[in-house]
């Protein structure tokens, strides 16, 4: 019994010292940490994730990373790009969704793939048959950056540039998504009947060069249920893009009116956003209108 019990004793010991020993255990930062980056562009979301090598002295291109071979584009597990929405990569059509992103490095140009399988572990099971986009680009000279990295740049509403760079080398391509046809689909789906929601629509057509006459009646019936300073100038200036000054003269006269009482009431929106608007197409229209040829 005493054998027994003294076993039991030794095996608590030697679990609470093993315990102990690894709570005390230093913690070491990773290899390769992991990292993520994300950016918005119109109403298109990409989500990069992956984990960041260091060159660490190392000859990275044609050395760690081979030439012509697949390569995961990072370490550890496989790096994952997402879209929000469908979008153009490289020129062509990939569905919103996360993807594996892989390379193959080349001396004078890179291949860039995605792939539907986003769970794999680096590129060891990489199937060539599962991807849904394929491309190439042409490397450039950067400056030196010791850890890789993934950079967005939201260029315009429609437009991004994803960039890869490590060491003394970048890789740049670009992602396109239909934001003005989203926004337009939203747009003529949308149930909601005021007038604020008709004349933004109406703005976002006319600003946008889309369909002037679907502007226009947005812009009609925004007025014709409330009249505001700022729907009578969206209406008037789309009538000015039209080349139908005669009336888009009426709706900028009555936009100064009730400019000017809400100037007089201290609109911050009005002073902010409309004022110099407002004064600017009514002076254009009123040197375009002739005085006795507005009626």
């Amino acid at each position: 019994m005493k054998t027994m019990k003294s076993l039991l004793l030794g095996t608590i010991i030697g679990l609470t010292s093993l315990n102990a020993y690894a709570q005390q255990a230093p913690t070491m930062p990773a290899a390769s940490p992991a990292a993520s980056v994300s950016q918005t562009f119109g109403l298109t979301k990409v989500d990069i994730t992956y984990s960041s090598p260091a060159v660490k002295g190392r000859q990275i291109w044609g050395g760690l990373v081979p030439y012509d071979s697949v390569w995961r584009t990072g370490a550890n597990q496989i790096t994952n790009i997402a879209f929000s929405t469908d979008v153009m990569v490289g020129g062509q059509k990939v569905k919103k969704g996360k993807y594996a992103l892989l390379t193959i490095p080349g001396r004078n140009s890179w291949t860039i793939i995605l792939n539907s399988d986003a769970d794999q572990w680096g590129a060891y099971n990489y199937k060539k048959s599962l991807d849904i986009a394929r491309f190439t680009v042409t490397p450039q000279m950067g400056d030196m950056k010791e850890r890789l990295a993934f950079m967005i740049d939201a260029t315009s509403d429609s437009t991004a540039a994803v960039t890869l760079c490590w060491e003394k080398l970048k890789v740049v391509f670009e992602v396109k998504a239909d934001t003005k046809g989203m926004i337009g689909k939203s747009i003529t789906d949308f149930t909601d009947n005021s007038w604020r929601a008709y004349a933004t629509s109406a703005n976002f057509y006319a600003d946008n060069n889309l369909d002037l006459k679907k502007a226009e009646d947005w812009a009609k019936m925004s007025v014709n249920m409330k009249e505001h300073y700022s729907n009578n100038y969206i209406l008037a200036k789309i009538l000015h893009a039209e080349g139908n000054n005669k009336d888009a003269q009426k709706y900028i006269v009555k936009a100064k009116e009730l400019g000017d009482a809400a100037d007089k009431a201290n609109d911050g929106n009005y002073q902010n956003n409309y004022k110099d608007k407002i004064a600017k197409l009514y002076a254009d229209l009123s040197a375009a209108v002739p005085a006795g040829k507005k009626k």
